[in-house]
């Protein structure tokens, strides 16, 4: 495929002058710091934003479907927008357009903070979710483009660790801030962080051997690849409450089509949005797999460890936060651990190892009781965390390292979608596989509890309620009766999460086949042509 022609000038506009190899100085160090901080933002925000939906609901009044969209409208625009706006950092230079996305990210936070009603408030998110698509595939090409390449696996490794950090501390701040402000601190926060580090990014964000592709972007490809998108992640939501309904299977097969569109496009544009000739890199494309492969089941199944923790357990929301702490806090021990084993064996050690260790997690799960004490799921947690910590890091540095430097945003925004589209389908279907399985056991749990045949039957009808661990509301009945029904609905929910975590232990044994292809990238050319 012809490649586009590159800009092959170097003019930081004030920038010191490109280290030599392996050297690092400073004004690097800085650098990561500000760029870590601003994706960290956008990744604090993404976590706290569940503490606070209660009170919006009471406060704007709202129902459980606009509810939903608050959360839904940012993820859509982030997960739409990720590669595109990594081809608009490789066209435009990453750093200008990491500051553009730090200012509109704390804007949109404003009106969203200062909203009226839900349909401001949803709209508000959907742009935030378009800027806070900006910060991360451009921090890390700014990342790869200003580092040595020795050094590349330590900075994203710090990259890592600040995101790791944003997932740990996401509920005690969100706690904090609802608790001292209301739901409107949380948006109100990301304006001093965004002053902070767009102040201080003018100064300071050094360009470091930044590249621009003189071509325009592809407008049509675009279009494409952000209606594609849309059309598979709305579906993808959809599962879990409607199933595959017509309106589901429309948009999967609008997602299908709009897809096989992108690709011909892509064959035939001169400058392409997701030039398919990054793929002919085997490590490349199976870090990719990996890494979606891992978040599909490390971050798609957290949601129904918090459902089990509270709604089957009883554990209050404070406690399950701290509960669930094993997986996130151990991701930032298991980044460095995997950084450590890839700088010495190579990247296919971490990420076979990060792999087997999500397995085993999963297969601790599996083994769950409702009634389970916590020295069975905390190790697993662990497990967990420490193996999806050894794999991001270093899939991202094979990504970045298997891509030519004037497509660091594009390569950082593919793996971002990757990360994005892995949680949201792990989710989806998951909850699907619980949902089945609830609905299958639910009845004869229920009998064999001894619930009356005719409470067992309007409970079982309400088999969507149960898969998501709550209590089926049915009138009338005796207080022994309501705790038979409790105790039937939490083994039945219990039963599914172990199911749903069977084919998670089965995806990862299968990743840690395809980490193995991974080889250790030479140090690429600064471009293609």
């Amino acid at each position: 495929m012809t490649q586009p022609p590159r800009d092959e000038t170097w003019s930081p506009s004030g920038a010191e002058e490109p280290a030599p190899a392996g050297a690092v100085s400073s004004r690097m160090w800085i650098t990561l710091v500000l760029v870590s901080l601003g994706a960290m933002m956008e990744a604090l925000d993404s976590t706290v934003m569940a503490i606070g939906n209660p009170q919006i609901a009471v406060e704007l009044g709202t129902e459980i479907t606009q509810l939903q969209w608050v959360s839904n409208g940012y993820m859509f625009a982030v997960v739409v927008f990720l590669i595109t706006a990594g081809k608009i950092g490789d066209r435009f230079g990453h750093r200008n357009t990491f500051l553009v996305g730090m200012v509109g990210f704390a804007a949109s936070s404003v009106v969203a903070g200062l909203a009226g009603s839900v349909e401001v408030l949803i709209a508000a998110r959907v742009v935030q979710g378009l800027f806070g698509a900006v910060l991360a595939p451009n921090s890390l090409a700014i990342i790869r483009n200003l580092f040595p390449f020795d050094r590349m696996k330590t900075a994203i490794g710090i990259w890592a660790g600040f995101g790791a950090l944003a997932m740990a501390a996401g509920p005690f701040v969100g706690g904090l801030v609802v608790d001292q402000f209301g739901w409107r601190g949380i948006f109100f926060l990301n304006v001093p962080i965004g002053a902070i580090v767009v102040i201080a990014g003018i100064l300071l964000i050094d360009k470091g051997r930044e590249q621009r592709l003189a071509a325009s972007i592809d407008i049509p490809g675009v279009v494409l690849l952000s209606a594609a998108l849309l059309a598979l992640v709305w579906g993808i939501v959809r599962i879990p409450v409607d199933g595959l309904d017509l309106m589901t299977g429309l948009l999967f097969l609008a997602f299908a089509v709009l897809a096989a569109l992108f690709l011909w496009r892509q064959q035939a544009s001169a400058n392409a949005v997701l030039p398919l000739s990054l793929f002919r890199s085997t490590s490349l494309s199976a870090a990719v797999v990996v890494l979606t492969m891992a978040a599909f089941v490390a971050f798609g199944s957290y949601f129904y460890f918090g459902l089990y923790l509270e709604q089957v357990q009883g554990a209050s929301p404070l406690l399950a936060g701290v509960l669930l702490l094993p997986q996130t806090v151990l991701f930032g021990l298991g980044a460095a651990v995997g950084g450590k084993l890839g700088n010495d064996r190579g990247p296919k050690v971490p990420m076979m190892l990060g792999a087997v260790l999500v397995a085993l997690g999963s297969v601790g799960i599996t083994l769950l009781q409702a009634d389970s004490s916590y020295v069975l799921l905390g190790p697993s947690l662990g497990l967990m965390g420490v193996g999806i910590g050894a794999i991001v890091p270093v899939a991202v540095g094979v990504i970045l390292g298997h891509s030519p430097a004037d497509l660091a945003g594009t390569a950082s925004g593919m793996q971002q979608t990757g990360l994005m589209l892995g949680a949201v389908l792990g989710t989806a279907i998951l909850g699907t596989i619980i949902s089945v399985r609830v609905a299958a056991e639910l009845p004869g749990r229920l009998a064999a509890a001894g619930v009356p045949e005719d409470v067992a039957g309007r409970a079982s009808d309400q088999a969507a309620v149960a898969a998501q661990g709550f209590l089926p509301q049915v009138s009338g009945v005796a207080p022994e009766v309501g705790a038979q029904i409790r105790t039937a609905v939490g083994q039945s929910f219990t039963s599914g999460l172990n199911t749903a975590m069977i084919v998670g232990a089965v995806l990862m044994v299968v990743a840690a086949v395809i980490a193995s292809r991974v080889k250790a990238p030479a140090e690429p050319a600064a471009s293609w042509g």
